[in-house]
């Protein structure tokens, strides 16, 4: 649901603003005009209202002896300006205290007392005032807010953000399942990467002692022939110290028969010839276990040249390569790949389409539904307001029922035509109609509006170009807005400025050095004064009073 408040511009303070060198006007509910002289000074007044809106402004507002320029409004939100407030940061209150402040050199800008950028102002403010200017008028009647404006008109807002909740579930998901996807395409490279190592390394299948042995038989090899040379040499040489040495250990034997004492020396020297027999037997060994040529050094040279690949590009040593292996194999193990999860996303996705496409067609038909009546009963109103043969027409197109083509409006396109006159071709509204049908046109639109919540709106050119009977019902559409809103309009028309529930004037007064606007609220004689002038009779207050009172 929307949330209903009550929003209402309650002060305006302008200090050295343009030609008003001081303005603070309090406002209430109901109507409003402000009237006066053309060039007393009106447009000044909607300019400082738009600063407030957060339009931007610099020191070309300044008068030309003034060094700054300020610009102060209290305006009511409610429950709206609550969130507001809340979701930019600042203490959430109903009313906002808007301060702007511009110098030649600078602008400053307060909400509450807490600086605030021209967005957050903009933020701020938005839906609460609606200033109807010609220059709003574009922007309202852009074709990405005709399609809101025409879903209000027939009362179809609350579907509209069933719809719209539903939209921004069903992006969100989509968001969410591309991030998943890429996380996957990353996991996928991941692991594509993880195994390739794990092969590479399980293919070397390194092992610290068969490293070591291959660096042993690396050095053999190198120098196999000097190791056969050297080995047949000491088989040779020990072989002719056994035999003197066994002869030695013999007679030493029985020798120490006689001489005790040197049955140690035996046991040394026995000690000594045994070890030399160990040797030339294990020397024997190597010998035979020799390959006859060097012809597998190639091998072995391509086997350590693996490990030396692997260990420098990973960094680490053969058993540094062991345990990277297992740290591979426990990744792999950890890295879920997440496919039940992104098939679940989409499940879910395709249910949300289904019932956006759902949701989409409902609201197409219930657009083109009323259409024919809606363009009807703004066709008598344009008339009641003086552009007899006048007509709007909401085109609607319809765009295929495929994903990329929802929008946060559902399917349909709206463009909003207007034909001035009978027989005139039908054009886009915010091309053709002049700034005084536009405020009428929105002065319409506003009173077939269903009420949602009261808002500020403020007229400006909502007279121009009619007079007599038409500006009479323009006055009483503009009353009877009143009831629902606070309604503020600048007007020069008696028939209009009559029916306000407050009057203000707006006058040029003329010293030695320059011209100021000076506004100030009517007291009830004065207001019969303005209307007697606006009348062109000021001397006619009778005739004045007598309109007042019809």
């Amino acid at each position: 649901m929307f949330i209903i408040f009550i929003a209402m511009l309650l002060e305006l303070k302008v200090e050295n603003f343009i030609t008003i060198n001081s303005a603070h006007l309090t406002f209430d509910e109901g109507f409003t005009v402000f009237t006066g002289e053309t060039g007393a000074g009106k447009s000044v007044l909607i300019k400082a209202i738009m600063l407030v809106l957060g339009e931007r402004g610099g020191a070309n507002f300044l008068p030309s002896k003034a060094s700054s320029a300020e610009i102060e409004a209290l305006i009511h939100g409610g429950d709206l300006l609550v969130k507001r407030l809340s979701e930019i940061g600042l203490k959430p209150e109903e009313e906002i205290h808007v301060r702007r402040i511009i110098t030649p050199s600078r602008q400053r800008i307060y909400v509450n007392g807490s600086p605030v950028s021209l967005a957050e102002l903009s933020f701020l403010t938005s839906g609460l005032i609606e200033l109807t200017s010609q220059h709003e008028f574009y922007t309202l009647f852009d074709r990405k807010n005709q399609l809101t404006l025409y879903d209000s008109l027939l009362g179809l807002s609350s579907l509209v953000e069933e719809y719209q909740k539903l939209f921004e579930r069903y992006k969100s998901l989509s968001r969410d399942i591309s991030i998943l996807e890429e996380k996957l395409r990353e996991k996928a490279l991941r692991k594509d990467y993880l195994e390739f190592q794990l092969k590479e390394i399980e293919e070397l299948n390194p092992s610290p002692e068969e490293e070591a042995h291959l660096l042993s038989l690396r050095n053999r090899l190198r120098n196999l022939s000097a190791i056969k040379e050297l080995a047949l040499a000491l088989q040779s040489t020990l072989d002719s110290v056994n035999t003197p040495l066994k002869q030695a250990l013999n007679l030493l034997d029985r020798l120490a028969s006689y001489e005790p004492n040197l049955y140690e020396r035996k046991t040394t020297v026995e000690s000594f010839y045994y070890e030399l027999k160990d040797l030339e037997r294990e020397v024997s060994r190597l010998y035979a276990e020799l390959p006859e040529d060097s012809q597998s050094l190639d091998e072995v040279e391509a086997r350590l040249a693996k490990y030396e690949r692997l260990k420098k590009k990973y960094q680490v040593n053969a058993e540094g390569l062991l345990r990277l292996k297992d740290e591979i194999k426990r990744k792999l193990l950890t890295l879920e790949t997440g496919e039940e999860e992104l098939a679940s996303l989409k499940e879910e996705r395709e249910r949300l389409l289904s019932q956006l496409f759902e949701l989409a067609e409902r609201l197409s038909i219930k657009r083109r539904e009323k259409k024919k009546e809606l363009e009807k009963r703004i066709e008598g109103e344009l008339s009641r307001l003086g552009m007899m043969g006048a007509r709007l027409v909401f085109e609607l197109k319809r765009k295929n029922k495929l994903p990329e083509e929802l929008t946060s409006f559902g399917l349909d396109e709206l463009e909003i035509l207007f034909q001035s006159n009978p027989g005139l071709p039908m054009k886009p509204l915010e091309k053709i109609a002049s700034g005084g049908e536009l405020s009428r046109i929105f002065l319409i639109l506003k009173s077939l509006m269903p009420f949602v919540q009261a808002s500020t709106l403020i007229f400006d050119e909502v007279d121009a170009g009619v007079g007599g009977i038409i500006a009479q019902r323009v006055g009483e559409k503009l009353k009877a807005l009143s009831e629902k809103h606070q309604v503020i309009c600048i007007t020069h028309l008696p028939q209009i400025a009559k029916l306000a529930d407050h009057h203000f004037l707006v006058e040029k007064v003329q010293d030695e050095e320059e011209a100021q606007t000076v506004i100030k609220k009517l007291s009830p004689d004065e207001r019969v004064k303005e209307l007697a002038r606006m009348l062109g009779e000021p001397e006619e207050l009778i005739l004045a009073k007598r309109l007042l009172k019809s």
